[in-house]
């Protein structure tokens, strides 16, 4: 396994349907800024839970790249005195809105978002990123895209898991996938994205055997 993937983006466009402009240009405001501090996961999230009016759990992985985020929110809630409620996520999903606003009543209670990027994924030198797509191609389900690169042979890191497969949480599904029977193995790879232009340490998983 090479020491440091870097990820190459090109496009990176993640939105609500119905996002409000004000609610745009914070989340803009808040990127450019964890670009220029190059600021690392928990600050990211300070930042954005400091500055957007509301933001869901849903959201939170892919607008800002985070791996672990319900382990960075709790550790955040006490220091922050976040609101949370409830929420629909894409008609069938339930996720939560967190926000330091007292009132939250006023914040919608379903979400529906929109995804699409251009992703270079470069290991050693050679860009690797067209077998996670065609995989994403062939299913829809993420845990069954995840099981299927896995026993294509490929090394899937958390980040491929958000880009190409839409999981948020991949140690879920990676236990899920040892329960049913397949064994896994989990390394930790340097990880490079030009979205946040920081390198972090991120979880791997290989199938075993």
């Amino acid at each position: 396994m090479t020491a440091r993937i870097d990820y190459e983006i090109e496009k990176y466009q993640f939105s609500e349907v119905s996002e409000p402009p004000r609610l745009a240009q914070q989340w803009s405001e808040v990127l450019a800024e964890c670009r220029q501090e190059k600021a690392g996961s928990e600050a990211r999230l300070r930042l954005a839970l400091l500055n957007v009016d509301y933001v869901t759990s849903f959201e939170l992985p892919f607008r800002l790249q985070l791996i672990r985020a319900p382990q960075l929110i709790d550790r955040l809630r006490g220091e922050l005195q976040l609101n949370r409620k409830a929420v629909t996520i894409s008609d069938n999903r339930y996720g939560c809105v967190y926000s330091l606003k007292t009132d939250i009543s006023h914040i919608p209670d379903t979400f529906r978002y929109r995804f699409s990027n251009r992703i270079r994924r470069v290991e050693a030198g050679n860009v690797s990123n067209t077998p996670y797509q065609e995989i994403a191609k062939q299913v829809k389900a993420p845990r069954e895209r995840l099981r299927l690169a896995l026993e294509a042979g490929l090394p899937v890191t958390a980040l491929d898991g958000l880009f190409w497969f839409g999981m948020q949480r991949i140690a879920a599904d990676v236990s899920t996938l040892r329960k049913s029977g397949m064994k896994i193995s989990t390394a930790e790879v340097d990880a490079f994205d030009t979205l946040t232009d920081t390198v972090r340490r991120v979880p791997v998983y290989r199938l075993v055997g």
